[in-house]
């Protein structure tokens, strides 16, 4: 049956997420529905492709849009709310726009919210952001109410310039369905779901046909560097420390905090890593533990490498840092029981028949491929039991997520890692790049401020306010 879809073309200045979302639009005009897409009309505005609030930058993306979508016959409406009719935005809408702020800026910038909340330009940056999405959702609502669609579609959802989205759609009680890219750059649809709600992710896991075959081929590519960009870091000549009369060898593999702390409040998790590794040093000193950062920890601007510092002088404990030597595999198999902070070693673990511990949420912690303690106290008691390895059936489901499951576009082209339009074409894609390419060196100049920055201002909450409107006159940038 035919339905009414508005589309909206977030984060047109980054070519997969635009090419995807304007596919989509057409397949499902083709396919005979009623398809309206929307784009953002603020000038000098701020969101996840343009936190310096360039106006060019937002010419190049409105320009583009309406011209790709007038090459495409798609209807367009630009995103600008109408101070004479704008609907209360709710304490909730605020809140969950604050949030979606945060995770785009510690996405970015690989800063936790309390340095985002301490650096005065950061709080600058979050509070325009926070500015523009209000505006966007107000807009957003009374396109909804005038067009009453029956679905909404977005890409991705997580950031605050595209959150918006689902929020009109919650407050019109529309389903809605997002877009993404996997891993082998092809184009996937989530239905009722964001890429991010781990629950959505599993039930469709949990769905695929597993084929263990496929499986062996995708976790011995894991190990290559030609495959998996993180192997290129894993030493092939590292050897694992010597634990020869201690009873059992446990390793516990970090996982990128602020890739976690960017998902929201859903993702907080029980376990501080730090404190979880020294408790359970202390409870077992009987047991030898590694910890290995993961390489793309070196990156996090943050300090998360203190916390660690003084676990790190126990006779027990050996701690392998961001940018040191050592190999994950190998210290997988060296290993009698794996335990993750919810990262895909838990689902490699599984698969190499090793008894693995998963602490806190996690796209995998509805698959019973790990034991999954509740708490830290049932975490330590755990480690006092003969662990037994799980069945692989769910890690072979898991590879088959990552490698074939994708919903294909008549009008995308992915072959060979690259994703290329079919029938259209991206107009202003050189103005594109150096927009984009400026965006990027210009946040690298902040982070890099923010970095050095010795002294902090007292925090100051970046919190919603209840005298921000949603009228577009009051969300212009400061």
């Amino acid at each position: 049956m035919a339905e009414k879809v508005l589309l909206h073309v977030a984060y047109p200045l980054w070519r997969k997420n635009s090419l995807v979302t304007l596919a989509r639009a057409k397949q499902l005009q083709a396919e005979g529905h009623d398809v309206t897409v929307t784009y953002c009309a603020n000038t000098g505005g701020t969101c996840a492709v343009n936190y310096m609030g360039n106006p060019l930058t937002c010419l190049v993306c409105q320009t583009s849009t309406r011209r790709v979508a007038k090459q495409l016959n798609l209807p367009a409406i630009p995103l600008k709310a109408n101070s004479q009719d704008c609907e209360p935005i709710s304490f909730a809408e605020r809140k969950s726009l604050v949030e979606g702020v945060l995770s785009g800026l510690i996405s970015t910038f690989r800063l936790f919210a309390p340095e985002i909340r301490r650096a005065r330009s950061m709080r600058f940056i979050a509070r325009r952001y926070y500015r523009t999405s209000l505006s966007l959702l107000a807009a957003m609502k009374q396109v909804v109410r005038e067009q009453q669609p029956d679905r909404v579609e977005v890409f991705n959802g997580r950031h605050a310039c595209s959150k918006f989205c689902l929020l009109a759609a919650e407050r019109f009680k529309l389903p809605f369905n997002t877009l993404e890219v996997t891993p082998q750059q092809q184009p996937i649809v989530f239905k009722g779901h964001t890429a991010h709600d781990r629950f959505g992710i599993q039930r469709r896991i949990l769905n695929l046909v597993p084929d263990f075959e496929l499986a062996a081929r995708f976790f011995e590519r894991q190990q290559s560097p030609r495959h998996n960009k993180f192997a290129k870091r894993h030493a092939t000549s590292f050897t694992p420390p010597e634990a020869a009369g201690y009873r059992k060898k446990i390793t516990f593999f970090l996982s990128s905090q602020d890739e976690f702390a960017s998902l929201g409040k859903a993702w907080k998790s029980p376990f501080v890593d730090a404190e979880v590794v020294a408790e359970a040093s202390r409870r077992w000193p009987n047991y030898f533990f590694c910890v290995r950062f993961h390489p793309n920890q070196a990156d996090v601007g943050s300090d998360i490498i203190s916390p660690f510092r003084e676990v790190a002088e126990r006779e027990n404990v050996q701690v392998f840092y961001p940018t040191d030597t050592a190999n994950t595999y190998q210290l997988i198999d060296w290993s009698d029981v794996v335990v993750t902070f919810g990262s895909t070693v838990t689902v490699e673990a599984c698969w190499r028949g090793k008894p693995a511990i998963m602490l806190g949420p996690s796209f995998y912690d509805q698959l019973e491929i790990a034991d999954t303690p509740a708490s830290p106290e049932e975490f330590y008691g755990l480690l006092g039991q003969e662990l037994q390895p799980k069945d692989r059936t769910n890690a072979a489901r898991v590879a088959k997520y990552f490698l074939r499951d994708d919903d294909p576009l008549e009008f995308l082209e992915c072959t060979g890692g690259k994703i290329r339009p079919r029938g259209f074409r991206r107009p202003l894609q050189t103005l594109a790049y150096f927009a984009r390419y400026a965006e990027v060196v210009s946040c690298q100049v902040v982070k890099a401020l923010v970095r050095t920055t010795t002294k902090f201002t007292s925090p100051a909450p970046l919190s919603v306010s209840s005298s921000e409107s949603a009228e577009p006159d009051q969300q212009r940038a400061a």
